[in-house]
């Protein structure tokens, strides 16, 4: 069996603000690739970033590109390729994606001087025509779930996986989900082999590999010492998936395809698993003993290979695969996405705006044109938006992350001459209070129990908060009836919020997913 792992870089990441950009760059990026070069120099990897964070990269950090490139042209490393800023492809036109995409080929080659063959589809969203987007735009190869497309059906209506289906298939999921009833075994074939069959496309076109959250999820939390989550438990999970059956060509499995930030960092492992919003993006001191064991380790049951070797090289499944409109990894929804508090506030102002430059493009110079859809594609970043805030996970919107969308869609506005904001059926502070009330509440609850039990020095932040707490609740400054919400209107009451969060010492904000 070979194997592959392909490291997510994504500096549109959300709760990473720019001036933490070099820290992560450094600590995790530029650790993966002198890790390979200096310590696993014979074992390849697939490295993916957007466009966006190519650019990041050679303005703020020239010599770790160069680090890239280097790798890239030594053959060891693989680059693959991804929308320009980070957008969920099925929640948009199928226009406004190829541009994204066309922004990030353009990236690529001005700082790397490559096309590349493979491509990371961000969150696996799918919608039908996702696979056109992709191969229209110079790809030949696509990474996408397996537990999608065991839980599909063709055009017809038919399980594509029935004995999967019947026990696993979401009809509504509103998170994450990492469930998994039925018991796969290690000989499954369509995580060791690509597909050449993509429904609604000619045989050939697009090639199709597939991770499996019943692996990749592993790798994360074993590069974050998740208890249980051992090197040797890694390996022995490898080991039961790598299984092959008699006769069969030698194929190949995914064993790490998720965020390049939990190598080296802890991005935000905490808040995900741990409650902890404020303890993320993080060092990790051990990332580069556990990369240099992880690689030695599952060396010894098959070498590596890219991304691109093995949709190419191994051969192909004649099964059909297609995915349901709507998936995203996870077990989630592409929908998710864009039914946060705050995708339902820039929505609409979006439509807007897009109604405006269609109605004009025909008349505006073509370097106006493409810098309007440069603008309007980037405030589609999906981590501008996430996580939701629900009951379950009452979750904040980071500001710096909102701040990306909401000044991208404003030069877009501008390159247009203005739209009519009447129209904008939105209302920002409802979207505030949709997105603060919840933890406010959390805060506040734990500040009157320090008020009552607390020590003296407790009892005095604990004030503090709750007079934080106050007057971010405070919105006179917000004109009534307007339709936009301001970066730095959300991004003071954010701050209060964080920081009065962290005078109580954290809240629970959030259930492990």
């Amino acid at each position: 069996m070979k194997y592959i792992t392909i490291y997510h870089a994504n500096l549109n990441y959300a709760y990473l603000p720019e001036r933490r950009y070099e820290f992560v760059i450094r600590n995790s990026y530029e650790l993966i690739f002198d890790t390979y070069r200096e310590s696993l120099p014979d074992d390849k990897y697939v490295f993916e970033a957007s466009g966006y964070t190519i650019e990041q990269m050679a303005v703020k950090t020239p010599d770790v590109l160069e680090k890239l490139k280097a790798a890239i042209a030594s053959g060891q490393c693989e680059f693959m390729g991804s929308p320009y800023a980070h957008p969920m492809l099925p929640n948009f036109p199928e226009e406004d994606g190829r541009w994204s995409i066309r922004f990030a080929n353009d990236a690529y080659r001005k700082y790397l001087g490559i096309q590349p063959r493979s491509f990371w589809n961000p969150e696996c969203g799918w919608r039908g025509y996702v696979k056109n987007q992709v191969a229209d735009n110079g790809y030949r190869n696509l990474l996408q779930e397996f537990e999608q497309y065991s839980r599909s059906v063709d055009s017809d209506g038919n399980p594509l996986r029935p004995e999967i289906h019947a026990v696993e298939k979401i009809d509504n999921s509103q998170f994450y989900n990492f469930d998994f009833k039925y018991d796969l075994p290690g000989t499954e074939k369509a995580l060791h082999f690509p597909f050449k069959n993509l429904e609604g496309m000619d045989p050939d076109t697009l090639r199709v590999f597939l991770r499996t959250d019943r692996v990749a999820v592993f790798g994360v939390r074993y590069f974050m010492s998740h208890p249980g989550h051992s090197l040797e438990n890694y390996v022995e999970l490898i080991r039961k998936f790598s299984q092959q059956n008699p006769g069969e060509p030698e194929g190949a499995m995914l064993i790490y395809a998720d965020d390049a930030e939990y190598v080296g960092t802890n991005a935000w492992y905490n808040l995900k698993y741990c409650n902890d919003p404020d303890q993320i993006f993080e060092r990790m001191p051990d990332a580069r003993e556990k990369l240099v064991s992880m690689v030695n380790a599952v060396r010894k049951l098959g070498g590596f290979i890219t991304f691109d070797e093995a949709c190419n090289n191994l051969p192909a499944l004649e099964d059909k695969i297609t995915f349901n409109d709507n998936m995203a990894w996870h077990g989630g929804q592409a929908s998710n996405w864009s039914g946060t508090p705050m995708a339902r506030l820039l929505r609409p102002w979006q439509r807007i705006v897009r109604e405006k430059l269609k109605s004009v493009e025909s008349t505006l110079p073509p370097a106006v044109l493409e810098r309007v859809w440069f603008h309007l594609t980037n405030s589609y970043n999906s981590d501008g938006q996430w996580p939701p805030t629900t009951k379950a996970s009452p979750h904040i919107i980071y500001p710096f992350n909102y701040k990306y969308n909401f000044e991208n869609l404003l030069a877009a506005e501008l390159l247009l001459g203005g739209v009519d904001r009447s129209r904008i059926d939105a209302c920002p502070l409802e979207t505030m209070k949709a997105i603060f009330t919840m933890q406010q509440d959390l805060v506040l609850e734990k500040a009157d129990e320090l008020l009552v039990n607390g020590s003296a020095a407790e009892k005095e932040k604990a004030s503090l908060a709750r007079e934080l707490i106050f007057r971010s609740r405070d919105t006179t400054s917000v004109p009534p009836g307007t339709r936009v919400l301001y970066p730095s209107e959300y991004e003071v009451r954010a701050d209060a919020l964080i920081l009065a969060r962290q005078l109580v010492g954290g809240v629970v904000v959030a259930g492990d997913k």
